[in-house]
Protein backbone atom coordinates (compact mmCIF):
# COMPACT_ATOMS: atom_id res chain seq x y z
CA UNK A 1 0.00 0.00 0.00
CA UNK A 2 2.91 2.20 0.75
CA UNK A 3 4.67 1.76 -2.15
CA UNK A 4 1.24 2.62 -4.61
CA UNK A 5 1.17 5.52 -2.02
CA UNK A 6 4.63 6.76 -3.02
CA UNK A 7 4.46 6.01 -6.45
CA UNK A 8 1.57 8.49 -7.02
CA UNK A 9 3.32 10.90 -4.97
CA UNK A 10 6.45 10.77 -6.88
CA UNK A 11 4.46 10.84 -10.37
CA UNK A 12 2.69 13.94 -9.25
CA UNK A 13 5.54 16.06 -7.96
CA UNK A 14 6.95 14.85 -11.43
CA UNK A 15 3.92 16.48 -13.23
CA UNK A 16 4.42 19.44 -10.70
CA UNK A 17 8.03 20.07 -11.50
CA UNK A 18 7.51 19.82 -15.20
CA UNK A 19 4.48 22.17 -15.35
CA UNK A 20 6.80 24.59 -13.20
CA UNK A 21 9.35 24.67 -16.02
CA UNK A 22 6.87 24.99 -18.54
CA UNK A 23 5.48 27.89 -16.90
CA UNK A 24 8.69 29.75 -16.61
CA UNK A 25 9.90 29.25 -19.77
CA UNK A 26 6.71 30.52 -21.35
CA UNK A 27 6.36 33.65 -19.12
CA UNK A 28 9.58 34.18 -19.99
CA UNK A 29 8.97 34.66 -23.88
CA UNK A 30 5.73 36.10 -23.18
CA UNK A 31 7.62 38.60 -21.31
CA UNK A 32 9.82 39.28 -23.41
CA UNK A 33 7.56 39.50 -26.24
CA UNK A 34 6.67 42.15 -24.44
CA UNK A 35 9.54 43.89 -23.66
CA UNK A 36 10.36 44.24 -27.10
CA UNK A 37 6.85 45.49 -28.00
CA UNK A 38 7.89 48.05 -25.29
CA UNK A 39 11.26 49.04 -26.98
CA UNK A 40 9.49 50.38 -30.33
CA UNK A 41 6.98 52.39 -27.99
CA UNK A 42 10.01 53.79 -26.26
CA UNK A 43 11.56 55.25 -29.56
CA UNK A 44 11.95 59.00 -29.63
CA UNK A 45 8.79 60.66 -30.26
CA UNK A 46 10.57 64.84 -30.13
CA UNK A 47 8.30 66.50 -33.43
CA UNK A 48 7.87 69.77 -33.73
CA UNK A 49 5.33 71.41 -35.91
CA UNK A 50 8.24 72.51 -39.03
CA UNK A 51 6.94 75.34 -41.64
CA UNK A 52 7.97 74.84 -45.09
CA UNK A 53 10.77 76.63 -45.06
CA UNK A 54 12.57 74.71 -42.49
CA UNK A 55 12.48 71.79 -44.23
CA UNK A 56 15.32 70.32 -46.29
CA UNK A 57 15.39 67.48 -48.62
CA UNK A 58 17.72 64.97 -49.59
CA UNK A 59 17.78 62.62 -52.71
CA UNK A 60 18.52 58.90 -51.55
CA UNK A 61 19.84 58.10 -55.52
CA UNK A 62 20.81 61.43 -56.59
CA UNK A 63 24.74 61.80 -57.98
CA UNK A 64 27.35 63.04 -56.95
CA UNK A 65 26.53 66.14 -59.10
CA UNK A 66 23.04 66.17 -57.61
CA UNK A 67 21.42 64.77 -60.80
CA UNK A 68 19.28 62.03 -61.37
CA UNK A 69 18.01 60.25 -58.49
CA UNK A 70 16.08 57.10 -59.38
CA UNK A 71 16.72 53.29 -58.71
CA UNK A 72 15.50 50.06 -59.42
CA UNK A 73 14.05 47.88 -57.35
CA UNK A 74 13.01 43.83 -58.27
CA UNK A 75 9.78 42.89 -56.76
CA UNK A 76 8.24 40.12 -54.87
CA UNK A 77 7.31 37.55 -57.94
CA UNK A 78 4.12 36.79 -57.79
CA UNK A 79 2.03 33.81 -60.32
CA UNK A 80 0.69 36.69 -62.54
CA UNK A 81 4.26 38.77 -62.21
CA UNK A 82 7.60 36.62 -62.55
CA UNK A 83 10.05 39.20 -62.95
CA UNK A 84 8.58 42.38 -62.08
CA UNK A 85 10.50 45.85 -61.00
CA UNK A 86 9.67 49.40 -59.39
CA UNK A 87 11.62 52.21 -60.77
CA UNK A 88 11.33 55.25 -57.68
CA UNK A 89 13.09 58.07 -56.98
CA UNK A 90 12.81 58.80 -53.70
CA UNK A 91 13.10 62.26 -51.33
CA UNK A 92 13.55 62.17 -47.53
CA UNK A 93 12.18 65.82 -46.38
CA UNK A 94 13.33 66.41 -42.70
CA UNK A 95 13.77 68.91 -40.25
CA UNK A 96 16.54 71.48 -40.54
CA UNK A 97 16.06 73.08 -36.87
CA UNK A 98 14.68 76.45 -36.07
CA UNK A 99 15.49 78.75 -38.99
CA UNK A 100 17.83 76.35 -40.51
CA UNK A 101 20.40 76.55 -37.85
CA UNK A 102 21.13 72.16 -37.89
CA UNK A 103 20.85 72.25 -41.76
CA UNK A 104 24.87 71.55 -42.05
CA UNK A 105 24.93 68.65 -39.04
CA UNK A 106 21.18 67.05 -40.00
CA UNK A 107 22.57 66.66 -43.61
CA UNK A 108 25.75 65.34 -42.74
CA UNK A 109 23.88 62.49 -39.87
CA UNK A 110 21.08 62.01 -43.28
CA UNK A 111 24.29 61.23 -45.51
CA UNK A 112 25.70 59.06 -43.19
CA UNK A 113 22.50 57.30 -43.14
CA UNK A 114 22.00 56.66 -46.40
CA UNK A 115 23.20 53.80 -47.06
CA UNK A 116 21.08 52.50 -44.20
CA UNK A 117 18.18 54.05 -46.04
CA UNK A 118 18.84 52.38 -49.16
CA UNK A 119 18.60 49.25 -47.37
CA UNK A 120 15.50 49.86 -45.76
CA UNK A 121 14.35 50.51 -49.55
CA UNK A 122 15.18 47.27 -51.00
CA UNK A 123 14.01 45.28 -47.94
CA UNK A 124 10.58 46.85 -48.54
CA UNK A 125 10.35 46.63 -51.77
CA UNK A 126 11.44 43.23 -52.18
CA UNK A 127 8.85 41.66 -50.18
CA UNK A 128 5.80 43.59 -51.96
CA UNK A 129 4.31 42.26 -55.42
CA UNK A 130 3.59 43.73 -58.46
CA UNK A 131 -0.60 43.51 -57.42
CA UNK A 132 0.67 45.32 -54.28
CA UNK A 133 2.04 48.09 -55.54
CA UNK A 134 -0.57 48.70 -57.62
CA UNK A 135 -3.00 49.41 -55.72
CA UNK A 136 -4.41 53.08 -54.72
CA UNK A 137 -3.09 52.86 -51.18
CA UNK A 138 0.33 51.39 -52.12
CA UNK A 139 2.15 55.06 -52.46
CA UNK A 140 1.09 55.94 -49.07
CA UNK A 141 1.58 52.47 -47.32
CA UNK A 142 5.10 53.14 -48.72
CA UNK A 143 5.47 56.38 -47.60
CA UNK A 144 4.51 55.53 -43.74
CA UNK A 145 6.13 52.75 -43.58
CA UNK A 146 9.77 54.09 -44.88
CA UNK A 147 9.33 56.83 -42.87
CA UNK A 148 8.56 55.05 -40.16
CA UNK A 149 12.01 53.13 -41.03
CA UNK A 150 14.02 56.17 -41.39
CA UNK A 151 13.23 57.73 -38.27
CA UNK A 152 14.14 53.72 -36.54
CA UNK A 153 17.44 54.45 -37.84
CA UNK A 154 18.15 58.26 -37.02
CA UNK A 155 17.15 57.95 -33.22
CA UNK A 156 19.80 55.51 -32.76
CA UNK A 157 21.74 58.84 -33.30
CA UNK A 158 19.65 61.82 -32.29
CA UNK A 159 17.13 61.60 -30.03
CA UNK A 160 14.44 63.19 -32.55
CA UNK A 161 12.12 62.43 -35.11
CA UNK A 162 13.33 64.72 -37.70
CA UNK A 163 12.23 62.74 -41.15
CA UNK A 164 8.78 64.47 -41.65
CA UNK A 165 8.06 63.04 -44.80
CA UNK A 166 8.85 60.21 -47.59
CA UNK A 167 8.65 61.93 -51.30
CA UNK A 168 8.32 59.59 -54.43
CA UNK A 169 8.94 61.87 -57.44
CA UNK A 170 9.14 58.84 -59.69
CA UNK A 171 6.81 55.79 -59.35
CA UNK A 172 6.62 53.26 -62.32
CA UNK A 173 5.56 49.97 -61.96
CA UNK A 174 6.02 46.83 -64.32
Amino acid sequence: MYAILLSIIAVLALALAIMVIFLFTTYNRINNTGQEANNAKDLPQKTREVPPEEEARINLYAREDGTGGEAIFNLKSSPAHETSFLKASITIVFDAGEKKKLLEERTELMKNCVGEFKEVCIEYFRSQTFEQLTDEAAMEKARDALKEKFNNIVSKRIDERIILRVVFEDWIVQ
